[in-house]
């Protein structure tokens, strides 16, 4: 089983995911001293965290928990410690769950961390870690108050039934924020709609922003590490449309995103591009100080305030902006682009490879994280999937009709 920084271990429940939190559990103890850990709502987190803190402390180490919480406010209580783990499958179906490392600066386990995880040794019995809890919810609440100040401003959010349900709603009505809330209790079944933030699962967000004439919509994945919005035109902003704002509003001059991201955000920034994930992004960041970072899923990384996808900071970020700014006015200026993805399965790798080898023969090539072609008017990505055999294709263009021709270009050599 594959555990990479960008994204931890993701899979269905069943006896292998416990297994794995029990080596994981006793890998980290070996190596750290004291640990956090947490989880979201999913109704498997509980033995999951059983068994990773069970191998924990059958390695000496103690345990410091901090219940059901959002990712970032374990990444948040992590400063205080030597690593932590999430459990958590962020924005997939409530059959999954996982498992993701972290930081005290905030970021997530590189694949090199990781890999050093080798430990096996269990502790003598006068020498087992301890249990303990901890308040991380209230810790970050009280960490982010301190950052922000009043905002007067009306908004609707959805918390996707997830662990944004517990801070969000309440971080914004103690900022003085008139609140309306949808899918804000939680729930492991995801029983408003699925944890993925995106366009068509967030109707009912659009429709009740129309209804109270809200200022601004928000929007958090399962475990809210994912921020989203709706304007109050009911236009809905995915990844890429918020990190043009933030780079364009706040002024930075150098942003880092994946090779998957848009060209539109080359309009307001320089942008380094890195490899998939907000590991990556968070990585590259502290290499080269740059200040903001993000993906075009919904993931936005301040290093002023912590290497973490922290969606909760980042929608009262977006909110200060929406109080002051008519996003709506705002997006008028900006240049439209056309973007389609689409996935190919496979049965054999190197076939593949060799297919995508004789495509992009004649073009020029960035190997960042797969196959990323830059032309004067759109650009093309072809890059394998860390998880399926599948291979993810991803096309941008000025012009739709470009687009098009060209995501039937290459789905077709690639699925011969």
């Amino acid at each position: 089983m594959k555990f990479s920084g960008s994204s931890g271990v993701r899979m269905v429940w069943g006896e292998e995911l416990l297994n794995l939190a029990y080596q994981i559990g006793m890998s980290m103890g070996n190596e750290y001293d004291d640990i956090a850990i947490a989880s979201d709502f999913r109704a498997t987190s509980d033995p999951i965290v059983s068994m990773i803190a069970g191998g924990i402390m059958a390695s000496g180490t103690s345990v410091y928990y901090g219940g059901k919480v959002p990712t970032p406010t374990l990444a948040y209580a992590t400063k205080n410690h030597d690593a932590g783990v999430m459990v958590t499958a962020s924005h997939n179906p409530p059959e999954y769950n996982g498992i993701k490392l972290w930081n005290p600066d905030g970021s997530a386990f590189s694949d090199e961390q990781i890999e050093k995880l080798q430990g096996r040794n269990i502790a003598k019995w006068s020498k087992v870690g301890r249990f303990f809890e901890e308040n991380m919810l209230e810790e970050h609440r009280k960490a982010l108050l301190k950052e922000f100040k009043a905002i007067d401003l009306n908004v609707v959010i959805d918390c996707s039934n997830g662990a944004g349900s517990v801070l969000t709603p309440f971080i914004l009505r103690d900022l003085g924020i008139n609140v309306t809330t949808l899918n804000c209790h939680p729930s492991g079944l995801f029983s408003g709609h699925s944890s993925e933030p995106s366009e068509e699962n967030l109707m009912d967000l659009k429709n009740m922003i129309m209804a109270k004439k809200a200022d601004l919509g928000i929007a958090h994945d399962g475990d809210a590490d994912r921020f989203v919005a709706i304007t109050s035109s009911g236009r809905y902003l995915n990844g890429d449309l918020i990190l043009a704002i933030f780079a364009k509003v706040l002024g930075y001059g150098r942003i880092v995103a994946p090779v998957d991201s848009s060209r539109l955000l080359e309009n307001f920034a320089e942008v380094i591009r890195c490899k998939v994930g907000d590991a990556n992004v968070s990585r590259v960041m502290r290499e080269k100080g740059i200040e903001f970072g993000g993906e075009n899923s919904g993931t936005q990384i301040f290093a002023s305030w912590r290497y973490t996808p922290d969606a909760i900071y980042a929608a009262l970020k977006f909110a200060e902006i929406a109080a002051r700014e008519d996003i709506d006015a705002l997006l008028q200026d900006f240049p439209v682009y056309h973007t389609l993805r689409k996935n190919i399965y496979y049965r054999n790798r190197e076939e593949m490879e060799q297919k995508i080898e004789n495509f992009v023969k004649d073009y020029p090539v960035q190997r960042v994280d797969g196959y990323r072609v830059d032309l004067d008017d759109g650009w093309f990505l072809i890059r394998f999937s860390g998880t399926e055999p599948k291979v993810r294709i991803t096309v941008e263009f000025e012009s739709q009709e470009l687009a098009s021709i060209w995501m039937s270009k290459i789905y077709q050599a690639l699925s011969k």
